[in-house]
Parts: C-alpha cells; structure tokens; sequence
C-alpha cells in the first residue's frame, strides 16, 4: 500500500513539475529590459522597471551629482538638478532618481518596446522614443521627433554593480533609487 501511494504520488509531483517547468524556465521576455543600464557616455546608469504594462526609466546612479567649478561658483557643490526644464517649477528637483523614460510598452511582433518617452535633462527636450534589445546586456534606445528617421540612438550596457567600474577605474557618485539615496539598487 506505501509503494502504491509513494507510487501515485511522486507521478503526481513530477506532472505538477512538468506543467509548471516551462513557465519556471520562460522569463517574460517584455522584461528584457528591466535593469541597471551604464548609458553610452558613462556618465549615469538608468534603471529600467516595469509597472502594470509599461516600462520607466529613473536615474540611478550619476557621475557627478553635484555641481563643480566649471558651473560657476553660485553652483559649485551644490547638488545638480533639473535646472532645464522648460517648466520654471521643475528646475530645482534634484537629478538624482529622476524618471527620464515613461511610457514604454512591450511590442512582441517586433520585439521591442515603444510608444515612450524619453526626457534629456541635458537641455530640457521631451523626445518620442523606442528601445530594442541587442543582446541580453545592451540595448538600443532611440529618440526621435514625430518619425524614427528622424532622430538619434545610443546604446546602453547592463550592469550589476554599483558604482559601475568604468574601464579599469571605479567611478564615483551616488546611488539613488526612484525614492531617493538608498546605497543600493532596489530588487525589483
């Protein structure tokens, strides 16, 4: 009687397994891009995370996050901010856990995501955009105005610590999170 019921149960367990295996195994690809991204120019790291059906993107991490002299001395060591908004009431929040992409959506057809924005605190532009995945630890991002001809792209690369080591060298800086400082990246 054992051997029958160990019998019918282990069969039971590893047809549970074999229903459930695939679904285990098989990330959701449309979270491809959801990470810690080093953006081209080394200069920051966007971490990209998934809420409801869209994707977002918020500065987590910055080279400089305050002001040096080459800013002048009115802004030398204080904390850089979003001083080109073309929103006067936005210029004084901090750069630090800024969202930068919104908007995104996963499109399996052409395995990439659109429909976004993206914002480039640089000069204050709000640019349509679209990212694809190169390979599992870069990906493209794309900006443009009104049709993808018309625009720029730069490629991002993932990365998992933090500061990111930039060449052989560590960089400095702070890590942020959406919420602000935090030390670390948050598990998402």
């Amino acid at each position: 009687m054992f051997r029958m019921m160990f019998r019918h149960g282990l069969g039971w367990c590893a047809c549970c397994l074999m229903l459930l295996l695939p679904a285990i195994v098989r990330a959701d690809p449309a979270d491809g891009i959801v990470g810690n991204w080093l953006v081209e120019s080394a200069d920051a790291v966007i971490r990209i995370e998934r809420h409801g059906d869209t994707y977002e993107g918020f500065i987590a991490w910055q080279l400089r996050n305050t002001y040096g002299p080459e800013d002048g001395p009115d802004l030398d060591g204080k904390i850089a901010t979003d001083r080109n908004n073309p929103d006067p009431a936005l210029r004084s929040r901090p750069l630090d856990g800024l969202r930068l992409i919104w908007g995104l959506r996963y499109d399996a057809r052409h395995q990439e995501w659109s429909g976004g924005h993206v914002y480039d605190s640089d000069d204050g532009h709000t640019f349509r955009c679209q990212m694809r995945l190169i390979d599992p630890d870069h990906i493209r991002l794309r900006g443009y105005v009104g049709i993808t001809l018309l625009g720029g792209s730069s490629t991002w690369t993932r990365v998992n610590k933090f500061p990111p080591e930039i060449g052989s060298a560590t960089a400095a800086g702070r890590v942020v999170h959406a919420g602000g400082a935090d030390g670390m990246p948050a598990a998402h």
